[in-house]
């Protein structure tokens, strides 16, 4: 899998920052420091994956 793209976590559901729609959490990882998750979107056009980390 090619998760290339990292974004900031906010207090709001995950969605994709491509189309919108919701999105499914692959894996999530934490660490002392902070929190890392993956992401897919939902949607089968879009399917786009990417990073989402907690902002220290």
């Amino acid at each position: 899998m090619d998760y290339s793209d990292i974004y900031i976590m906010n207090d709001q559901p995950t969605t994709c920052p491509i189309c919108g729609s919701r999105t499914e959490l692959i894996l999530e990882l934490f660490d002392t420091v902070e929190k890392t998750q993956y992401h897919k979107c939902l949607t089968v056009n879009c399917s786009y994956k990417f990073i989402v980390e907690e902002d220290i």
